[in-house]
């Protein structure tokens, strides 16, 4: 009986800190995985000379990043109007689609809802001209906040802030 009890404390004292590694870890998986995918299209649209693109999934609307993102090398001139092409589109190259996350909240530096690398790896806008650094985090209730700084040479760095503190934006 007193070992079952101590038991029982034990665990309710390892709850809490249990649910927040759970928390912490989705926010890691969730930031690993976006910048997984923004390599991934800098490196293409070096390897294949042509832009290539993540932005929001959503087969052709517009969504939110939380419901995930698609890959591609892009042979429009308007980022495919922000959104993930639709599957038959002819002027698109799908390189990958990353599934809806599981209860992680994201936030932003502007508005835009595309990262886009021209052929050099550069990150740019619809236009070509080169974007300045953008931020990018996720977080979920009051984790800690996991933020992705991309500067304008398409690099990724990934830094970890308390979830009351802003994210470095360079």
């Amino acid at each position: 009986m007193v070992v079952v009890t101590v038991l029982a404390v034990l665990a309710s004292l390892v709850a809490p800190s249990f649910r927040n590694m759970i928390l912490s870890n989705r926010v890691a998986t969730a930031a690993s995985a976006l910048q997984v995918s923004l390599n991934l299209a800098r490196s293409e649209a070096v390897r294949r000379g042509a832009d290539a693109r993540v932005t929001i999934a959503a087969n052709g609307a517009a969504g939110q990043w939380d419901n995930g993102w698609t890959v591609f090398v892009d042979r429009t001139t308007d980022a495919n109007g922000g959104v993930a092409p639709v599957a038959d589109d002819a002027n698109v190259t799908r390189l990958e689609v990353v599934a809806p996350l599981d209860g992680v909240q994201f936030g932003q530096t502007g508005s835009l809802n595309y990262f886009s690398y021209n052929g050099l790896g550069r990150m740019v806008d619809v236009t070509g001209s080169t974007v300045t650094n953008r931020t990018f985090w996720f977080y979920v209730d009051t984790s800690d906040k996991q933020c992705l700084i991309i500067n304008n040479t398409g690099r990724v760095r990934v830094v970890r802030v308390k979830s009351h503190e802003s994210c470095p934006t360079s």
